[in-house]
């Protein structure tokens, strides 16, 4: 005979077993690799906000993050190494100024492999588009990658919408390069906090 607390646990997982399987049926829910998916804010909605969008972050992600502001001092003083969990062809249409792209989905190994030499002693800022994929990169990685820097390990709040939204440099090559809209809609987020993009 089973017992009551037996029952409610098995009523309980069954439950959590059901919302899995409809989450994952309903448009892949639980993605394993960084996405921009699954996410609460629409962006086509003209009242989401990048500040919404920033929250939204920082409750899903709690990693350490830091201003643009702030990075941008640090990048005057050549005191950061800037990692750019974008695709290529986001990266080549804009990005900081002597960012690094690292792929999305990049595990502490591939990190450490290309580019340890680049980490050790000085702050690392991770960046993406609005600060998704590189929460993800940078929640993976962290505990990996902390003892080959000097620890400060951040993710830049807005991603490159808030870099562009202050008026910062992005750079394309040589020229100049503007922030890339992900797809069309977060590109529409993007024209409504950049206006004139």
């Amino acid at each position: 005979m089973v017992g009551s607390k037996t029952r409610r646990r098995l009523a309980i997982g069954l439950g959590l077993g059901l919302l899995v399987l409809a989450a994952v049926g309903a448009g892949g829910f639980l993605a394993l690799s960084p996405s921009l998916r699954p996410w609460t804010l629409d962006p086509t909605n003209p009242q989401v906000t990048l500040e919404d969008v920033e929250r939204e972050v920082i409750r899903r992600y709690p990693v350490d993050d830091v201003l643009p502001s702030t990075l941008a001092a640090m990048i005057a003083k050549g005191d950061v190494t800037l990692l750019d969990v974008r695709t290529e062809e986001e990266f080549a249409l804009g990005h900081l100024p002597g960012a690094i792209r690292v792929e999305p989905g990049s595990s502490a190994e591939e990190i450490l492999r290309q580019h340890q030499p680049l980490l050790k002693g000085r702050p690392v800022v991770f960046y993406c588009a609005v600060g998704v994929r590189s929460s993800q990169v940078l929640m993976q990685t962290l505990r990996e990658l902390a003892p080959h820097t000097d620890g400060r390990l951040y993710n830049l709040r807005g991603g490159v919408f808030r870099w562009a939204a202050e008026g910062r440099p992005l750079i394309s090559g040589s020229k100049p390069g503007k922030a890339h809209p992900y797809d069309k809609d977060w590109g529409q987020l993007l024209s409504r906090t950049v206006p004139g993009l």
